[in-house]
């Protein structure tokens, strides 16, 4: 047996762990396709203000990334955008939005959407910072 660690390894190592994982999990989940999605919105200008990805698996959404430019931040984009998703993710049939957050983003603000702490990493990625672990029930 020959073990290797390497730092930064190349795409096609991390892809043969990857689709390993992947394929030994879908043995135990339901031969249902994931759906991606994008939430965004736009300025008068056609300037980009904000927006969320984020994927559909069954009954479930996870959102991903959820960013609004500097410039909007306190507007209520926020706000706004995880309504529209709560609204569009029922037409789907989600019953349950997933998220994470790290302490110095926006904690309070998806406590404010009625989302609930389920976990956390203390120290990571650094110490003085957590990865909080989110989650609502829409159904």
């Amino acid at each position: 047996m020959n073990v290797q660690f390497v730092l930064n390894p190349p795409k096609n190592i991390r892809d043969v762990i990857y689709n390993g994982l992947k394929t030994f999990n879908m043995k135990h989940f339901p031969d249902q396709d994931v759906q991606s999605l994008a939430c965004y919105i736009e300025d008068e200008d056609g300037n980009f203000a904000g927006g969320l990805t984020g994927e559909i698996f069954t009954n479930t959404l996870f959102v991903e990334f959820l960013w609004v430019n500097e410039n909007e931040r306190n507007s209520g984009i926020g706000s706004v955008l995880m309504a529209r998703l709560e609204e569009e993710a029922r037409e789907f049939g989600v019953t349950d939005l997933y998220l994470d957050t790290y302490s110095f983003q926006a904690p309070g603000f998806y406590a404010k959407l009625g989302f609930t702490e389920v976990g956390r990493y203390s120290g990571f990625p650094t110490q003085g910072v957590d990865k909080i672990f989110l989650q609502k029930s829409i159904g």
